[in-house]
C-alpha cells in the first residue's frame, strides 16, 4: 500500500484519467523530416487520441524543440539523449489496463529529467524537474475507483519511463537530429559536396546554412535593387557603346582625351555586361543556383561575369587616373610620355590583377550581392582595393593641383584663362567619377570594419527565426543599411551614363556624327542637295573634334584642345558664295583663308578687303 509519506516525498505524481486516449501506434515521421520514430522505446504503444490529432500537434512541438536543440550544440552535452527524453514526453509510452478498457501514460522519470538539465542547463527553463506530476521519481498514481478498481484503495500505479537503456543500445545507429528553421537550409558539411568553399555559409557549430541571398533586407527591397541594377546597367551599356563609336571609331583625331574616353567606356561596357548576363539568366538563378548556396567561380556564369566586372572596374580606375594625369599635364603644359606606353601599361596591370583572383578561385556571388566578384578578403584587397587606393591617391593629387592652378589663373586674370576653360569638361568628369570611386572605397572598408558586429548579431537573428510564426519573413540579419548598400551598387552602374552626359552630349560629339554622316558615300549626296536648297555649302577638311574640351577651332599635334605651341590662335574663315544667274559666273564657292598677324592694322585691312570682295561677288 502506498502511504502518504511517500507521496509527500515527491516520489509519485498524480495523473488524470482520460477515456478518449488509447494505446495506439506512433503516427510516424514525415517523409521530409525524421523525428521520433527511432527514439521511442515502443512506437506501437503510444498514448494517443483515437484520431491521433494530439500526435499531429505533438509532432509540431517536437520539431520546434529539435530546432532549438540544434542551436544549443557547443553549449550542451549529449543533446541526442535530450531528444530521446523530449520524444518520450510528447509521445509517452502507454499501459493498457484490464480495468474498463482504460489506457494510462508513462511519465518521464525525474532522474532522466535531471540528467538532461544537468547536461544542458539552458533547458532548465523548459523542464521543471521538481514537478512530480510531470516527472515522478518512481511512478504516477491514478484513481480508478469509478472504473471498478478496488485494490490499493482504487489507486493504480504506473511506473515512470526511463529511456536510458534504450538510448545506450540504439544511439550508435540513431544520431542527433538537426533541424534548421526556415529560411535556413540543412546541409552536411562533412560531405565534400557541401564544404564551405562550395558556396555555403554555415552557422557554426550547426549544419545550418544561411539563405541566399542573405536577408539583410526584406524581399521587396532586393527586388528594388534588381530593378535599379537592370535599368542602370542597360542604359550605361548603351551610353558606353555610343561613346566608343563616337570617340574611338568615328573621330579622326586620336587625342589623349579621346583615347581615355574610349578606353574608360570599354571598361564600363565590361562592367555592364556582368549585369546584362545576370538578369538575362535571372539574378537569383545565377547568384543562388541552389537553396542555401551562392554561386562560385566553378559555376561558369558566375566566373565569366565576375571576370567581366573585375577587369572592367580595374581598367576603369586606371583610365580615370590616366585622365587625371592628362588633365594636369594640359593645365601645367608639360609633355607626357608616348600614349602607347600608357595603353600597354594599363593593359598589363589589368590582366595581372585579373589573373591573381582567377588563380585563387576568388570569384563568387557571396551571401548578399547583385553580381559575382572577388569575395576572399586577401584577394580583393590585393587585386583591387590596394591598387584602387593608390590610383585614387594619385588622381586626387592631380585634381588638387588642377584646382590650385585654377585658383592661380583666376586671380591673375591672364589670357590663359581661356586655355583653362577648355579643361572644365574633363575636370568635371574626373571629379565626379573619382568621387564615386572614393565612396566605393569608403563603403567597402567601413563594411569590413563592422563585419564582426554583423556576425555577433547572428544569434539574435536565429532566435527571431525560432520564435517566428511567419516562416522567418519578418526576421533580418544585421548588415549595412539599405540606403548605403543601394548607393554602392548605384555608383558602380553609373559610370557609363556619367561619361555620356559629359562627353556624349557635347557639341564635339554631335559634330563628329554630322561629319561622318556628311562624308559617307551614301548620305553625302543628300546632304549636298539639302544644303544647296538653302544656298549653303559645307566643307570638312578634317575632323577637328576633341573629347577633352569645348573648342573646335584649333588643336595641336598631341590632340589637346588648344594650340599650346603658338602664342596666337589660327583662324580660318570660310565664305560660301551663292552662284548668281549670270552665265559669266561659273564658280560655286569662294573660300578665303586668312592667317592673322600680330599687327592689328593689317588685320583690319584684310577684314575690309574680304568684306568688299564678298560684296562684289554677291
Amino acid at each position: 500500500m502506498i502511504n502518504s509519506v511517500e507521496i509527500i516525498n515527491d516520489e509519485y505524481g498524480f495523473g488524470l484519467v482520460d477515456d478518449s486516449f488509447k494505446c495506439l501506434s506512433y503516427i510516424g515521421d514525415s517523409n521530409s523530416q525524421r523525428l521520433c520514430y527511432n527514439k521511442l522505446i515502443n512506437n506501437q504503444l503510444i498514448y494517443s487520441t483515437i484520431n491521433k490529432t494530439n500526435q499531429i500537434q505533438s509532432l509540431k512541438t517536437v520539431e520546434q524543440s529539435f530546432k532549438q536543440l540544434t542551436f544549443l550544440q557547443g553549449k550542451c552535452l549529449n543533446l541526442n539523449f535530450a531528444q530521446y527524453g523530449i520524444c518520450d514526453i510528447y509521445f509517452p509510452s502507454c499501459v493498457e489496463t484490464n480495468i474498463g478498457g482504460i489506457s494510462l501514460p508513462k511519465r518521464l522519470c525525474k532522474s532522466v529529467c535531471n540528467k538532461i538539465v544537468n547536461d544542458c542547463p539552458s533547458l532548465g527553463v523548459s523542464f521543471d524537474c521538481s514537478d512530480p506530476n510531470k516527472f515522478p521519481s518512481i511512478g504516477t498514481l491514478y484513481n480508478l475507483t469509478k472504473y471498478g478498481y478496488m485494490e490499493n484503495n482504487g489507486i493504480y500505479e504506473v511506473e515512470c519511463s526511463d529511456p536510458t537503456n534504450y538510448y545506450e543500445n540504439n544511439s550508435a545507429n540513431d544520431q542527433f537530429i538537426e533541424i534548421c528553421p526556415s529560411p535556413l537550409v540543412l546541409r552536411n558539411q562533412s560531405d565534400s559536396r557541401y564544404k564551405e568553399d562550395k558556396g555555403y555559409t554555415y552557422l557554426s557549430p550547426t549544419n545550418c546554412v544561411l539563405s541566399c541571398p542573405q536577408p539583410f533586407f526584406k524581399h521587396n527591397k532586393w527586388i528594388q535593387m534588381y530593378r535599379m541594377s537592370k535599368v542602370l546597367s542597360t542604359i550605361s551599356f548603351v551610353c558606353s557603346i555610343y561613346n566608343i563609336i563616337t570617340f574611338g571609331l568615328l573621330s579622326k583625331i586620336k587625342s589623349k582625351y579621346n583615347l581615355c574616353i574610349t578606353f574608360f567606356s570599354v571598361s564600363t561596357v565590361l562592367m555592364s555586361l556582368m549585369d546584362i548576363v545576370t538578369y538575362g539568366i535571372g539574378y537569383e538563378e545565377l547568384l543562388c543556383p541552389e537553396p542555401g548556396r551562392y554561386a562560385i567561380q566553378s559555376d561558369a556564369a558566375c566566373g565569366v561575369t565576375g571576370a567581366f566586372f573585375h577587369i572592367g572596374i580595374t581598367t576603369g580606375v586606371l583610365w580615370w587616373t590616366t585622365m587625371s594625369i592628362c588633365l594636369y599635364s594640359e593645365v601645367k603644359r608639360f609633355k607626357m610620355i608616348s600614349f602607347r606606353y600608357i595603353i600597354i601599361f594599363n593593359s598589363i596591370i589589368s590582366l595581372i590583377l585579373l589573373i591573381i583572383p582567377l588563380s585563387g578561385q576568388a570569384f563568387m556571388s557571396g551571401t548578399g550581392s547583385l553580381g559575382c566578384w572577388i569575395r576572399k578578403t586577401w584577394y580583393v584587397n590585393g587585386a583591387f582595393w590596394i591598387p584602387c587606393g593608390i590610383s585614387l591617391f594619385v588622381g586626387a593629387i592631380c585634381i588638387v593641383l588642377v584646382i590650385y592652378e585654377i585658383f592661380k589663373i583666376s586671380r591673375n586674370l591672364s589670357k590663359d584663362n581661356k586655355t583653362l576653360m577648355f579643361q572644365i569638361r574633363p575636370f568635371l568628369c574626373v571629379l565626379l567619377v573619382g568621387g564615386s570611386f572614393l565612396y566605393l572605397f569608403i563603403f567597402y572598408f567601413n563594411n569590413e570594419r563592422n563585419l564582426d558586429k554583423y556576425k555577433a548579431a547572428i544569434p539574435s537573428y536565429v532566435q527571431c527565426l525560432l520564435s517566428s510564426t511567419s516562416g522567418g519573413e519578418d526576421c533580418l540579419t544585421d548588415g549595412p543599411g539599405f540606403g548605403a548598400y543601394f548607393t554602392f551598387y548605384f555608383f558602380t552602374r553609373l559610370f557609363g551614363i556619367t561619361f555620356f552626359c559629359i562627353y556624349g552630349t557635347s557639341k564635339i560629339a554631335r559634330d563628329i556624327w554630322f561629319e561622318s554622316a556628311y562624308n559617307h558615300p551614301f548620305f553625302h549626296p543628300y546632304f549636298v542637295k539639302c544644303l544647296s536648297l538653302f544656298g549653303i555649302s559645307k566643307h570638312f577638311s578634317s575632323n577637328s573634334s576633341n573629347g577633352g574640351g569645348s573648342n573646335p577651332k584649333g588643336f595641336n599635334r598631341n590632340g589637346s584642345n588648344y594650340n599650346m605651341k603658338q602664342n596666337k590662335p589660327k583662324t580660318t574663315i570660310d565664305l560660301s558664295v551663292i552662284e548668281s544667274t549670270n552665265k559669266q559666273d561659273s564658280e560655286n564657292e569662294l573660300e578665303i583663308t586668312i592667317e592673322t598677324k600680330e599687327n592689328p592694322s593689317v588685320d583690319n585691312s584684310i577684314e575690309n578687303t574680304s568684306k568688299d570682295s564678298n560684296t562684289n561677288s554677291l
